[in-house]
């Protein structure tokens, strides 16, 4: 009987690829783990590295590890042994603290068991950020449990979130784990990071928003967002102002304002004595905590200023005004985040994918207009 592996057992490459091979079969090297260098393996075999290089060529023709210029050969993500349950995971800083990623990441769990995988959950407690330097340990542990991919979103609302979310990525690379993004890119909106992104089409939903006041007669919309927001908002803005273009309004800078809508201060002193009164927020928490603000102040709404957000999160409905806003399909976003992370497992070296779905605008008496609309 044929033995397993190169035909002709006296080539000199032969042995270090059927014993690589056999590796990969059995689980001693899983999907992500850096196979030793070319250097270690010809001093191991006694052979010239032009030999290990020949090998190590034919596991990377069947699909079985990556070569890296620069970095070394990885065994790939796809092999896990059969029977073996691959091992993903969550990066979500924002888990507890705020209501979008729940209802993504129970699509996500749900999908789990078809899609052959379980869930590694490295985060922060329940409504915290984790501490900046909590994130190397997360990849470590991720490391350690041979997690062969992960899904990430990157962390906002703080100045330093830019570089944390680098070196996040940074390391995962550098592990050999496959990298889906949840909602947003970490680089600016005008750049594409290397890794595959799954969200909602942000410029179309800024674009609906403002649209709803201008084609019922509003001739000024005013956008409102907090500092250090995610890039998802700068898309938002555009389309905002896209929308605005369209339409034939005059637009500039004094439209779009950037603060704590908890700060009676600016609402009174960049929102309202600026004039004010028809309002995109960057998202329902601004503009919950916008009406909040407003109500405090004695200002109406909708009767004196015009609300609408961005997210339809649970409490958007069951504010005392309730809040019209741009409805994200949590669950599409889940199952198509799962589908592309598992088309990156069969091909790591494809290029980076972009996934957007467009989301819809949930009409409530916040923006003024419901009556018209009906």
């Amino acid at each position: 009987m044929a033995k397993e592996g190169i035909p002709g057992k006296t080539a000199k490459h032969a042995r270090i690829y059927n014993d690589l091979k056999r590796s990969l079969r059995e689980g001693s090297l899983l999907g992500g783990d850096r196979i030793p260098t070319e250097h270690a393996l010809a001093n191991k075999y006694g052979v010239s590295r032009p030999t290990v290089t020949k090998a190590l060529n034919n596991l990377k023709k069947e699909g079985l590890i990556i070569r890296k210029i620069g970095s070394g050969s990885y065994v790939s993500p796809k092999n896990v042994p059969v029977g073996q349950h691959k091992l993903v995971g969550l990066i979500i800083p924002s888990l507890g603290k705020g209501e979008i990623f729940e209802p993504i990441c129970a699509q996500i769990a749900a999908l789990s068991e078809e899609n052959d995988f379980s869930l590694f959950w490295g985060g922060s407690h329940s409504g915290s950020l984790p501490q900046h330097d909590s994130y190397e340990k997360i990849v470590r542990r991720f490391v350690k449990n041979k997690v062969t991919a992960v899904f990430f979103a990157p962390m906002e609302l703080t100045p330093e979130f830019q570089d944390v979310n680098i070196k996040i990525a940074a390391m995962l690379d550098d592990a050999n784990i496959a990298v889906v993004l949840l909602d947003t890119d970490y680089v600016p909106f005008n750049r594409r990071s290397r890794h595959d992104l799954v969200g909602i089409d942000n410029l179309h939903g800024g674009y609906i928003a403002t649209e709803h006041y201008l084609s019922n007669g509003f001739d000024r919309v005013d956008f409102v967002h907090r500092p250090h927001s995610s890039y998802t908002l700068l898309l938002r803005r555009i389309g905002f102002q896209t929308a605005l273009q369209d339409y034939k309004v005059d637009w500039d800078d004094g439209v779009a304002h950037c603060g704590n809508p908890a700060d009676q201060d600016f609402v009174r002193r960049d929102i309202l004595e600026k004039g004010a009164r028809n309002i995109v927020c960057g998202n329902d928490e601004t503009a919950a905590t916008l009406m909040k603000t407003l109500d405090t102040m004695g200002v109406r709404v909708p009767e004196d200023v015009r609300l609408v957000g961005f997210d339809d999160i649970f409490y958007a409905n069951n504010l005392h005004v309730p809040l019209t806003t741009v409805h994200i399909p949590s669950k599409d976003i889940g199952t198509l985040a799962v589908r592309t992370l598992m088309d990156r497992i069969e091909n790591p070296l494809g290029p980076p994918v972009t996934v957007s779905i467009q989301g819809s605008l949930i009409v409530r008496e916040s923006c003024g207009t419901r009556k018209a609309r009906n």
